[in-house]
C-alpha cells in the first residue's frame, strides 16, 4: 500500500541529499515551489509523467521513491583512497528488507582498482531512526540493518577506521591514530616508525584512513614516506605536497666566528633549529673533539676532520640523546633508499648531517629538497661569499640556501630520541675519550693526540721540506695545512677550556686556556706573513715547535690530571 508520508520524507531526504533546495528542485521538475513542499509534507504524490524525470534527478529508481525500505542505501562507494567507484545501485539490489550483509571484495562489489592500496566500502543509508555511516575494509563483511544504529558524526572531525599494509596484508592502527590524536600533531608521517611495517612484505606500503566530517565520510590513502596533514580548522585531511620541502632558517656556517670545526659546527646548526640547547662548545666537549689533534706526513689538509681517525660521534649522540643513523660510502644502487630517507627527516623537521656537499670535503647540513629529493640544499662552510648579510642566496631569487653540488659520501641522521645520561655521566665519558684520543696510534695514516704532536714538530724541524725556491708548491701547502691545523688547535682547545670550566674542572680548563691563548698569539703574530720570513720560515718555525713542546706537556699534564678525576 502506497504511504504518501513515507513517499513525501524519501523525497525530501534525496533532495537534500543532492544538495538542492526546494525551489531548485522544483525549477528541474518544471513544477512550482508549493508542489514540491505537499509532495514532501505527505498531502500529494508527484503525478505519474513525472515520475522519471523526478527519479533520474534524485539518482534513484522509481520503486525507490514509491515504495521506501526500512533500509535504504544513499550512498555507497568502493575506494582505495585515491580512486572511488560509486556503488550505490549494486549495494542497493542486496538490501534484505531492512538489512544488509555483504562480503568487501572487488569480485563481490564489481569494482577494483589494481593497486596495492588498501580499498574500503564506505555506506551513508538510511531507516526510519535516522541517517547513519557505516564502513568496512576489503576482505572483511558489512553488516547494517534498519533496527541497529549506526556512525553519526557527531563532531567536526573523527577517525573512525585506520589500516596500515598493503592489499598482501594490512593491520588496525586504529590505537596508533589515537595516540597521535591526542598530541595534535598538524602532520602525520607516514613511515614505518609511526606505523610499524609487517614483517612479511617488501612492497609499498600505505596508510588507508576513513573519518567523517560535517560532509559525510571519506577514505583517504597515503603511501609510505608521504605526508598526510590536516586543514586549517582540523576538518580534513589532505595528502601533502612532499615533492618540496625546505627547512627556514638554519644558520649560515662560515670559518673564524669561534666555530671552525665542521663537523661540531653542522651539528650545532643542526641540532639549534631543531630546537636542541646545546652550544657549540659542548658539542664539541661532550663529543671529545675539542681534545682532538690528528697529523699527516703528508701535510692533507683532511687532518683537520674531526672523525677521520677517531669516534667522537658515538659519545656526542649518546650525551645529547639521539640515536645515530649513518650511512656511509653508498653504492648508486642505494641511493634511492637513503634519498626517501632523507626526504623523510627533512619532512619532519630533522636536518642531515653530511659531508662533501660543495666545493670539497668538509661537513655541511642538509636543509631542504626539491623534486622529491633529487636536488637538495644545504648550508656549508664554502658559502660565504655567495651569501648576501642576512644569510640569503646572492642573485638567488631570495633563496635561502645554496644547491648541494656532489652526492654526499657520508650522512648522518637524527634517529630516535632517548633519554640522555646524567651529565656527569656524560663528563666522564668526555674524558675517558680526552685519554683515550690522546694515546690512540695511527690510524690510516693518521697520527692522533701525543704522536701528532711529536710528527707536527718533525715536520717543522725538517728544514728540507721548507725549501721556497726549490719547492715552491709544497711550502705554500704545508703553509697552509699548518695554518688550518693551528686554527684548529685554537678552537678546540678553546672549546675543551669552556666546557670542562662549565663543569667545574678549573686546573685542566686554566691548562686547556694556556695552549688556547699562546697558539692564538702566535697565529695572530705569523698569519699571511709564512712565506716572508727568511730561511723558509725558520724563525716561526723554531717558535711554533717551541710552542708545540710546551702544548705537549701540556697535555700530558692535563691526561694525568683527567686518570686521577676518572679514579675517584
Amino acid at each position: 500500500m502506497i504511504d504518501n508520508f513515507k513517499i513525501g520524507n524519501q523525497i525530501s531526504l534525496l533532495r537534500r541529499e543532492k544538495g538542492l533546495t526546494g525551489e531548485q528542485f522544483a525549477e528541474i521538475l518544471g513544477v512550482s515551489p508549493q508542489a514540491v513542499s505537499k509532495w514532501e509534507n505527505g498531502k500529494n504524490l508527484p503525478e505519474t509523467a513525472l515520475l522519471p524525470k523526478l527519479a533520474e534527478t534524485l539518482g534513484v529508481t522509481i520503486d525507490s521513491i514509491l515504495m521506501p525500505q526500512q533500509l535504504f542505501i544513499l550512498r555507497a562507494a568502493f575506494t582505495n583512497g585515491v580512486s572511488s567507484t560509486d556503488v550505490t545501485a549494486i549495494l542497493s539490489r542486496y538490501v534484505n528488507g531492512d538489512s544488509l550483509d555483504i562480503a568487501v571484495t572487488p569480485q563481490f562489489i564489481g569494482a577494483a582498482f589494481g593497486s596495492e592500496r588498501i580499498a574500503v566500502l564506505t555506506v551513508k543509508y538510511q531507516t526510519p531512526e535516522g541517517t547513519y555511516y557505516a564502513f568496512a575494509p576489503q576482505g572483511e563483511r558489512l553488516v547494517i540493518g534498519a533496527k541497529n544504529k549506526g556512525l553519526t558524526q557527531e563532531n567536526n572531525f573523527s577517525v573512525i577506521g585506520a589500516w596500515y599494509g598493503n592489499t598482501d596484508g594490512f593491520r588496525d592502527v586504529m590505537l596508533k591514530m589515537k595516540h597521535y590524536d591526542y598530541f595534535s600533531y598538524k602532520d602525520l608521517y607516514v613511515n614505518h616508525e609511526t606505523f610499524p611495517s609487517s614483517p612479511a612484505t617488501d612492497c609499498p606500503e600505505y596508510l588507508t584512513l576513513v573519518y567523517l566530517n560535517c560532509n559525510g565520510i571519506h577514505a583517504i590513502s597515503c603511501k609510505e614516506n608521504e605526508v598526510l596533514t590536516y586543514s586549517e580548522d582540523r576538518t580534513e585531511l589532505v595528502l601533502k605536497d612532499t615533492s618540496v620541502c625546505i627547512l627556514p632558517g638554519i644558520m649560515p656556517l662560515s670559518w673564524g666566528k669561534n666555530m671552525d670545526c665542521c663537523w661540531g659546527g653542522s651539528l650545532y646548526a643542526a641540532l639549534k633549529f631543531m630546537g636542541e640547547p646545546f652550544t657549540y662548545e659542548q658539542i664539541m666537549g661532550m663529543s671529545g673533539a675539542c681534545y682532538r689533534l690528528n697529523f699527516t706526513e703528508i701535510w692533507d689538509w683532511s687532518a683537520t676532520d674531526a672523525l677521520v681517525a677517531f669516534d667522537y660521534s658515538d659519545p656526542l649522540f649518546r650525551a645529547i640523546g639521539y640515536e645515530q643513523v649513518w650511512a656511509d660510502r653508498l653504492n648508486k644502487d642505494d641511493r634511492s633508499v637513503e634519498r626517501g630517507l632523507i626526504v623523510s627527516d627533512i619532512q619532519m623537521g630533522k636536518p642531515v648531517v653530511a659531508i662533501n656537499l660543495r666545493t670539497a670535503a668538509e661537513w655541511g647540513v642538509i636543509t631542504g629538497y626539491e623534486n622529491y629529493g633529487k636536488t637538495l640544499y644545504c648550508r656549508t662552510y664554502f658559502d660565504g661569499d655567495l651569501l648576501d648579510e642576512d644569510g640569503k642566496v646572492k642573485d638567488g631569487g631570495g633563496g635561502e640556501y645554496l644547491e648541494t653540488e656532489f652526492w654526499p659520501f657520508m650522512l648522518v641522521h637524527f634517529g630516535k630520541k632517548n633519554e640522555r645520561p646524567t651529565e656527569d655521566e656524560i663528563l666522564r665519558v668526555s674524558l675517558q675519550t680526552l685519554v683515550d684520543s690522546f694515546r690512540a696510534t695511527c690510524e690510516r695514516g693518521y697520527w692522533q693526540g701525543e704522536e701528532a704532536y711529536q710528527k707536527w714538530i718533525e715536520g717543522l724541524s725538517n728544514n728540507s721540506l721548507w725549501d721556497l725556491e726549490q719547492n715552491r708548491d709544497g711550502f705554500y701547502r704545508r703553509a697552509s695545512v699548518n695554518e688550518c691545523t693551528l686554527r684548529s688547535l685554537i678552537d678546540e682547545r678553546r672549546c675543551a677550556t669552556v666546557y670542562l670550566g662549565e663543569r667545574g674542572l678549573l686546573e685542566i680548563s686554566q691548562m686547556y686556556g694556556s695552549i688556547s691563548e699562546k697558539t692564538g698569539a702566535f697565529y695572530q703574530k705569523w698569519i699571511d706573513k709564512w712565506d716572508k720570513a727568511p730561511n723558509g720560515g725558520k724563525q716561526w718555525r723554531s717558535e711554533e715547535i717551541e710552542l708545540l713542546e710546551y702544548a705537549l706537556e701540556t697535555e700530558r699534564a692535563i691526561v694525568k690530571a683527567a686518570e686521577d678525576y676518572l679514579k675517584q
